[in-house]
């Protein structure tokens, strides 16, 4: 019985918790200062930052900033299951369209390329158009593109992935969810983690084979020039976030979390554009990385 009371009583600060951030919300940027936590979660100023600098023991990313910021979203929830024994933390955040962890957010995007294939595996190739447009260019890929392009409205997809992914996970999305994902699938588009070619690849094989009447052969690739090419891009990126070459993916997302911090729309007033450019050149780091 008082395991149950003592359950309740969590769900109710972590819906509490949820409710604080909602409030805060500005297109899903909040910030949840320790004072206010400690307040939330019932317990003394002293004692909700000696959680704290437990909890960071075990977090050697984390950063002390009086606070969580929404980039540290991985982080609160982390902190509220384990100080509150929970396990649908992260489902309720989910739920509440305050912060979005990896998993979902992978969910996204594969659902954005399925509906893509789809849609796409359901066309009625237009063969007069495809070859008008392959006779006007020199690269095969390169025509579809076109084709595509004046057939479907990437918008489409971006907005209609969204709307499901809302609608499956019953989200709220007055929060700013739904521009959040919005940008955050464009901002991926494109990069290789979304690259449209390699999205419509079957499309583009089939379409050639009925064409032509044969399979294409695979296009050579130029290794070195890549090579170079990724090696530059690279260390343009680390310049920006002012690491040195041979940096890591723990050292890449804290110098991506002290930027965003700095040129927050609560402490910056002029820093949503640059809050862009940050989101965009670490999503396109972390992918040459970990390729």
């Amino acid at each position: 019985m008082v395991q149950k009371a003592e359950t309740k009583k969590a769900k109710q600060i972590l819906h509490d918790v949820i409710f604080e951030l909602q409030n805060v919300s500005e297109s899903m940027q909040w910030f949840l200062s320790y004072d206010r936590l400690s307040e939330l979660l019932e317990i003394r100023k002293e004692e909700c930052l000696r959680k704290v600098y437990q909890f960071k023991s075990a977090k050697p990313q984390m950063t002390l900033s009086g606070g969580f910021h929404e980039v540290d979203g991985d982080l609160l929830v982390d902190f509220l299951a384990w100080n509150l024994e929970l396990d649908e933390v992260a489902e309720e955040f989910l739920k509440g369209g305050i912060f979005f962890s990896e998993r979902p957010l992978y969910e996204l995007r594969e659902s954005y390329k399925s509906l893509i294939q789809k849609t796409i595996a359901n066309h009625k190739l237009d063969q007069e158009l495809i070859l008008l447009l392959t006779a006007a260019t020199i690269d095969f890929d390169d025509a579809v593109d076109s084709y595509l392009m004046d057939k479907f409205e990437i918008d489409f997809f971006v907005r209609r992935s969204i709307h499901q992914f809302l609608e499956k996970f019953d989200i709220h999305p007055e929060y700013g969810a739904e521009e959040f994902l919005y940008e955050y699938l464009k901002s991926l588009i494109p990069t290789k983690i979304l690259n449209f070619r390699d999205i419509t690849r079957e499309f583009r094989d089939r379409t050639y084979y009925e064409l032509y009447g044969r399979f294409r052969e695979a296009k050579k690739k130029k290794k070195k020039k890549i090579v170079q090419t990724v090696t530059t891009e690279v260390k343009d990126l680390l310049a920006f976030f002012d690491l040195e070459p041979g940096a890591n993916i723990t050292e890449v997302k804290k110098k991506f979390k002290e930027l965003l911090k700095k040129y927050h729309p609560d402490i910056n007033k002029k820093g949503e554009e640059m809050t862009k450019r940050i989101i965009l050149k670490y999503n396109r780091l972390v992918e040459l990385i970990g390729s």
